[in-house]
């Protein structure tokens, strides 16, 4: 059977079998375009799992097993072997894909994995026309589903504290007192609270986001 899809079988296996997959990425080298095919293949498998795995209707995969939990820890190993985060495979990339996984604190985590060994937060897909810190800033400010996916938020605070911006290098981000955008490195840290206002006819995003450390309550940056 073909090594790379031998792997993506063993990821797809409940739950994963991490040690067969080092197995398997030892017996070769690996070249670049199999290694982002893998990265892909790997956040795949944890799109929208976690919430079918809280809904009773749906027949899923258990909380327990969960590729979501094994995803991070296989990402590590890929990169071990040479897996460079901004490699497209297919029009894809494991960055982008990152901010699909909607269990707790997964994307926002294997995005900052994936920044912390050479991942560049102002990714651009040719196919895409924008930057992934584009695509994710469009959908916190203007898709109203934004509120109720957490982990988006998480991963734009991310991808600002490693640097990510509009093109003419500003962020949409205020920063409180002396913060800076680096303390959303610790993201698991931080939270927000959405402020309505009144709603303007034609406009869109007519609310402040507020946030704010979990333990001293302090906010730390506004946007909006």
């Amino acid at each position: 059977m073909n090594l790379v899809k031998q792997i993506k079988e063993t990821f797809e296996q409940e739950p994963s079998n991490i040690g067969k997959i080092r197995d398997l990425l030892i017996s070769r080298k690996f070249a670049k375009g199999e290694l982002a095919e893998l990265a892909v293949a790997f956040t795949d498998e944890c799109f929208c799992e976690y919430r079918d795995a809280l809904d009773p209707q749906v027949e899923s995969v258990s909380i327990e097993n969960m590729h979501s939990n094994y995803v991070v820890k296989t990402l590590k190993m890929l990169l071990e072997f040479g897996l460079d985060p901004n490699t497209i495979f297919d029009n894809d990339n494991v960055l982008w894909n990152a901010m699909w996984i909607d269990a707790p604190n997964v994307a926002a985590s294997v995005m900052r994995l994936l920044l912390d060994n050479g991942g560049d937060p102002n990714h651009f897909i040719p196919a895409e026309h924008e930057t992934l810190f584009e695509y994710i800033a469009f959908k916190v400010s203007y898709d109203e589903y934004t509120h109720d996916y957490f982990h988006t938020v998480q991963c734009w605070l991310v991808l600002m504290a490693y640097g990510a911006c509009w093109r003419n290098g500003e962020i949409p981000l205020t920063m409180l007192g002396k913060h800076s955008v680096e303390i959303f490195k610790e993201f698991e840290q931080y939270d927000y609270e959405i402020e309505p206002l009144p709603q303007e006819p034609g406009k869109y995003g007519c609310w402040i986001m507020h946030i704010f450390n979990i333990h001293t309550k302090e906010e730390v940056a506004r946007y909006g």
